[in-house]
């Protein structure tokens, strides 16, 4: 289990992109994409485009938009800001 936080900015959340996710909250991309065992958090705005995205809790407390067609499985929880 590892914690992945989306870097803000817009970019697409699959299961192998890599570009927008830290293993740090405001550190550099370039973690490995979040598996069902990870928790993601997106502290900073931006918009994400869904193509297949998946983590166990999911914790948003950013202006964050989420598009796309992908479908995105939460295995846990999620905690969306008022603003998402």
């Amino acid at each position: 289990m590892a914690d992945r936080y989306w870097i803000g900015g817009s970019g697409t959340w699959n299961t192998s992109t890599t570009t927008r996710w830290s293993a740090t909250s405001g550190g550099a991309g370039g973690a490995s994409a979040p598996t069902s065992a990870d928790d993601v958090f997106f502290p900073s705005g931006g918009t994400v485009t869904l193509s297949g995205g998946v983590c166990r809790n999911m914790t948003v407390t950013s202006s964050t938009t989420f598009s796309g067609t992908g479908a995105l499985t939460v295995y846990g929880s999620m905690s969306l800001s008022s603003t998402t």
